[in-house]
């Protein structure tokens, strides 16, 4: 079989032996007369903000919080408990990707994520039960970090269920929900600074500043496998099906050493803030000899200023010519 290109024809000729022309289309061609689901993409774009939210609701929070609880905890183990949720994400990240893949559901891995979110979150809450507390903190995380690693199947979902014509608006826009969950975090755990560190006691509950961020948040990933459960609806609008692809459909080769240098950047982003957010409140705390609530507030709203600057370019991307450049 010969293949000729032709540059101003939308498809490609082919001529079998016989000489008798065929045409195949290429798999942008055939996705591009679809239509993305935008409920459910605003939906999965809502669930990155709440993923996002429960990675760094603590991160201005947990030092004096750690502190408070075992007095011989040092800034080394910190950074420890800090990296405990990335380590957790690392590990479940590609099993949630490897789940989505072979159900071709979204649904099921995100439910359970949030579940065992939730676990780590009321436990971190209850910290202050146990003896040997930063040990108990350092497990809380981790276990944390395997429940949000279903952000895997929420960014397969931004791909897979998007048009070609959609799919930068779609993947930038949920990159924008995680950043600015990466926000408000801080913010929240800022706002309920005013109950102080020592707070009140409800039956064996003790109730602070650093206490209720952690039942509130399980309260949030409760909601959000409700909303998963009975408004979220899948629709691959971005996969060409078995029958399309006996259609003539060219589908383009898999670009590994692309996907390879994406996942390299990314990493390094995520070193380059994460360093900053660990060491911001210890650092500001020692120069400027802030109180734990003053340390917790200020650092939260300068996370929030730095976070608002990168959901605005992601929004710009997703909006405008620049994201096709």
């Amino acid at each position: 079989m010969t293949r000729v290109s032709i540059a101003s024809r939308s498809t490609t000729q082919v001529f079998d032996d016989n000489g008798n022309e065929k045409h195949e289309f290429s798999a942008s061609e055939v996705l591009d007369h679809m239509e993305t689901d935008w409920r459910s993409m605003w939906i999965s774009i809502f669930l990155q903000f709440v993923v996002g939210v429960q990675v760094s609701v603590y991160y201005m929070s947990m030092w004096p919080y750690l502190q408070k609880l075992d007095k011989t905890a040092d800034v080394d183990f910190l950074g420890w408990i800090i990296a405990s949720c990335n380590i957790g994400s690392t590990i479940s990240n590609p099993l949630y990707g490897y789940w989505n893949q072979r159900t071709m559901s979204v649904k099921m891995p995100v439910i359970i994520g949030f579940l065992i979110a939730a676990v780590a979150q009321m436990w971190y809450g209850l910290l202050s039960l146990f003896s040997d507390a930063k040990w108990f903190m350092l497990a809380a995380r981790v276990v944390t970090g395997f429940g949000v690693g279903n952000i895997a199947a929420l960014r397969i979902y931004a791909a897979t269920a998007s048009t070609p014509k959609d799919r930068m608006k779609a993947i930038s826009y949920g990159t924008g929900g995680y950043v600015l969950g990466i926000s408000f975090g801080p913010v929240l755990s800022a706002f309920f600074t005013p109950l102080g560190e020592n707070g009140w006691k409800l039956g064996f509950l003790q109730i602070n500043m650093f206490t209720v961020v952690a039942f509130l948040m399980t309260i949030v990933l409760l909601a959000a496998c409700v909303i998963v459960h009975f408004f979220f609806n899948e629709n691959y609008v971005g996969i060409i099906d078995e029958n399309e692809k006996e259609s003539n459909v060219v589908i383009p080769k898999y670009d590994l050493i692309g996907a390879l240098t994406c996942i390299y950047l990314f990493m390094t982003v995520n070193i380059i803030a994460t360093n900053i957010e660990v060491m911001s409140t210890p650092l500001t705390t020692v120069l400027f000899d802030w109180k734990d609530s003053q340390s917790i507030l200020y650092n939260g709203i300068a996370l929030c200023c730095s976070c608002v600057v990168s959901v605005a370019l992601n929004i710009i991307l997703g909006s405008t010519r620049l994201g096709k450049l």
